[in-house]
C-alpha cells in the first residue's frame, strides 16, 4: 500500500469480514458482516483509489 497508512479503515473493513467468515456454519447470522463489510469496502475504495 504505497503512500496509505497502515491503519487505513479498509483493513477494519477486511477484518471484519474474516470475522464474519470465523462465525460458523450459519451463513445468514455472519452475512451482514462479510457482505455488508463487503460493500462498504467497495465503496471506500471507489472513493480512495491510491491509498
Amino acid at each position: 500500500m504505497a503512500g496509505g497508512p497502515v491503519s487505513s479503515p479498509a483493513y477494519a473493513l477486511i477484518d471484519k469480514m474474516e470475522d464474519g467468515m470465523d462465525v460458523g456454519e450459519d451463513t445468514f447470522t455472519n452475512r451482514p458482516d462479510v457482505l455488508g463489510s463487503a460493500y462498504n469496502l467497495a465503496d471506500w475504495l471507489d472513493e480512495h483509489p491510491t491509498q
